[in-house]
């Protein structure tokens, strides 16, 4: 099957990987895959706007949220329908929406195969696809809400529908790759710097018409795409203006690092000595394929230059490089005197990969990302009598992911040596009217912290039962392990007669 129907082979490999992730990779990796997009668009299905995003929802003078809403709105109609059809349990609904990135996500191994095959061969191409479908991120991020990979499909679309005309271009194939780009731009602003390395890449090649009637299509649907901001705020643009503004005056208050940061990042990403092969060979075959390497390397210098350095900002740039990564190098062996009488050694290099690659497929794809964090919601969700819980930060302080507690109403934390215990009481008191008094209390930190807090409570508090304690899962106590700035939360949850915290 390798040798006859690689794309086959491979694309089972990767449905295989993401069905797995999808049943047993829960919960949420990070902030940004969660509550900008999860959390607001399932309010929003409510009735509710969690984050308090669209001008209703805020005071005088509203201001737009610097987030793009153009994928967020995709993720609200997917719970609309969900809701439509009588699923509410949120763990239920969040199984349908990783599934369903789960099959989207295969379009960038299907791309990614046809691509090379295109300016390769069958070989290098199942190469390319299987690692599309099996380097150890690719599942668990792949059914992640991470807009970073969502841009990639439409991206990769525009690259094969030029590609796959291997330069006998006609007007229409211009016009369908611009929607790509506008598609992929309207999810994700920076795939614009994608757009305009696709631009130099025509101009070098001196397609002057291409170039016009590409440039149309993807700034016409980039466009289409934020539509939505003239039927919010009464006129176009609005959230990329507001989105601008806040990166100007802001990025520098986020992870930055040297220039060459991102170079580390690719190649631990993909595991050297491999990730090594695959950067010089995207390099030695780059300059004859114009219209992969250059989108590619603009996107990657734009992102290495930029202030704000985190991560997963670059894997849109990921799939090119596997792609003239292994193309290049298969060149490259083909002309090698060096690897030809080393045929051991690479083999050995390979096989070294693969290792340490299924070791992380084994650990990425049944990983449980915020476990005490979605549980402890999803506790309060099943018993059914919640009114509203005070959070105690023992030692760190996370956001709530509301939405698996199927509650919007604004709930009240407490933090050691920040809040005032007798003040912090008085005001939920004076809220009660408009805001229930706690009827939960949640416990953050480690289980010593925990009990250190715990004493102060059930002091003041003698209705204060224990329930139950939520452990972090295990790839949290591994991140912690690794690196101690990682919080590592357990959570234990108390009941508490709201009349007892009320009580002079």
């Amino acid at each position: 099957m390798w040798n006859n129907e690689p794309l086959k082979l491979v694309m089972l490999v990767a449905i295989a990987l993401r069905l797995l992730a999808t049943f047993f990779s829960p919960g949420y990796l990070m902030h940004d895959d969660h509550f900008l997009v999860v959390e607001q668009a399932a309010s929003w299905a409510d009735g509710e706007d969690a984050d308090r995003w669209l001008p209703a929802s805020q005071r005088e003078d509203p201001k737009p949220h610097p987030a793009n809403f153009a994928y967020v709105g995709t993720q609200y109609v997917i719970f609309q329908a969900l809701k439509a059809v009588g699923m509410e349990d949120p763990e239920f609904m969040m199984i349908f929406i990783r599934l369903f990135h789960a099959m989207y996500s295969l379009l960038i191994v299907y791309f990614g195969f046809k691509i090379a095959e295109t300016i390769s061969n069958k070989r290098s191409a199942a190469l390319v696809g299987l690692l599309l479908a099996a380097l150890a991120f690719m599942p668990n991020f792949s059914v992640r809400q991470l807009v970073e990979f969502i841009c990639i499909p439409p991206l990769m679309w525009s690259s094969w529908v030029l590609i796959k005309r291997q330069g006998d271009y006609r007007w229409f194939d211009f016009a369908i790759a611009g929607i790509g780009i506008g598609l992929a731009t309207g999810f994700r602003f920076q795939c614009g710097v994608f757009g305009l390395g696709v631009g130099l890449a025509l101009l070098l090649q001196k397609e002057w018409k291409g170039l016009f009637i590409l440039g149309f299509s993807s700034l016409f649907f980039f466009a289409v795409a934020q539509i939505q901001d003239v039927f919010i705020w009464g006129e176009p643009f609005t959230q990329l203006r507001a989105y601008i503004e806040y990166n100007n005056a802001n990025s520098g208050n986020y992870p930055n690092g040297p220039w060459y940061m991102y170079l580390l990042t690719v190649s631990g990403f993909l595991i050297p000595p491999v990730s090594l092969f695959l950067l010089f060979g995207f390099g030695y075959i780059g300059r004859k394929h114009l219209l992969l390497f250059v989108p590619a390397v603009a996107f990657f210098i734009f992102h290495s230059y930029f202030p704000n350095k985190q991560e997963r900002f670059i894997f849109p740039f990921i799939p090119y490089l596997v792609i003239l990564g292994v193309v290049g190098w298969n060149v490259w062996l083909e002309r090698s005197s060096f690897w030809a009488n080393r045929q051991k050694l690479l083999k050995g290099m390979w096989s070294f990969f693969w290792v340490i690659n299924i070791a992380g497929l084994l650990v990425l794809t049944f990983t449980y990302g915020k476990r005490s964090r979605v549980e402890s919601m999803d506790y309060m969700y099943e018993q059914g009598d919640e009114q509203n819980f005070l959070q105690v930060f023992a030692a760190s302080r996370a956001l709530p992911p509301l939405y698996y507690q199927g509650d919007w109403t604004a709930n009240y934390w407490y933090q050691p040596g920040e809040t005032d215990f007798e003040q912090q009481r008085q005001f939920m008191c004076e809220k009660r009217d408009v805001r229930p008094v706690p009827n939960y209390v949640l416990f953050y930190g480690t289980m010593e912290e925990i009990q250190k807090q715990l004493k102060v409570f059930s002091d003041r508090y003698p209705t204060l039962t224990y329930d139950t304690t939520i452990e972090p899962g295990n790839f949290d106590k591994l991140l912690h392990w690794l690196n101690p700035i990682n919080s590592v939360e357990y959570v234990q949850i108390y009941t508490v007669d709201p009349e007892d915290i009320c009580k002079d």
